[in-house]
């Protein structure tokens, strides 16, 4: 726990993608779940909810995050990396929505 104490640009990254990518598998593992006890395919997931809802989702968490680590720890390193892991998540997001 102490180690999450730091002020470090790469802990901001690590965190930044760590958090969004367990709540994703989460979140899918949730809808797989609720269609397999429906009866349908499992496949269908991605068919009936778009991964890039899913992906938007998923970095609200993120938000918590940076605001914990930049007003409450005032530790501008670690908000910087999970600002910077924020906006290429929404720069993914952009892309798989309008292209």
């Amino acid at each position: 726990m102490e180690k999450l104490r730091r002020d470090s640009v790469w802990l901001g990254v690590i965190m930044g993608l760590l958090v969004p990518v367990v709540l994703f598998v989460l979140l899918w593992g949730i809808l797989a779940l609720i269609f397999h006890f429906m009866g349908r395919p499992v496949s269908n997931v991605f068919e009936v909810v778009e991964p890039q809802k899913l992906i938007l989702l998923s970095v609200i968490p993120n938000l918590f995050l940076l605001r914990y680590y930049l007003l409450k720890l005032k530790y501008d390193l670690t908000g910087r990396g999970i600002l910077a892991v924020t906006f290429v998540i929404g720069l993914v997001f952009a892309i798989l929505e309008f292209l």
